[in-house]
């Protein structure tokens, strides 16, 4: 089976097209998020832990709109996978730590020459 097919896609065109919106609505959220950051001087401790705050609220709404019978113990599970699911995104940024300074480290080089 396709990968494609395994995601519930009907061809490898349709997951592509997907994969762009979704990109286009991460990068226009995040330039939305950083944007106000910026503007209104929010300390990055503040907007962090906010964000973090915004997506356990919207997943845990999210489960209570997709689940046909709602429980607390139903939504401690979800709440467990989507922990593991955030842990797996630091495991992720931990493996990309040396690059991420690196690119950093010649951004800012650049900006000052």
């Amino acid at each position: 089976m396709a990968r494609y097919e395994e995601l519930g896609f009907e061809s490898e065109e349709e997951m592509e097209e997907y994969e762009a919106e979704q990109e286009e609505h991460a990068d226009e959220i995040r330039n939305a998020v950083l944007d106000y950051v910026e503007e209104n001087d929010v300390p990055e401790s503040t907007a962090v832990f906010t964000l973090l705050q915004l997506a356990v609220s919207m997943h845990m709404s999210g489960y209570l709109g997709a689940t046909e019978k709602p429980s607390a113990q139903g939504l401690k599970m979800e709440l467990d996978r989507f922990a593991g699911d955030f842990a797996d995104m630091v495991r992720e940024a931990k493996k990309g730590a040396a690059e991420f300074i690196e690119d950093f480290k010649a951004a800012s080089e650049a900006e000052q020459e």
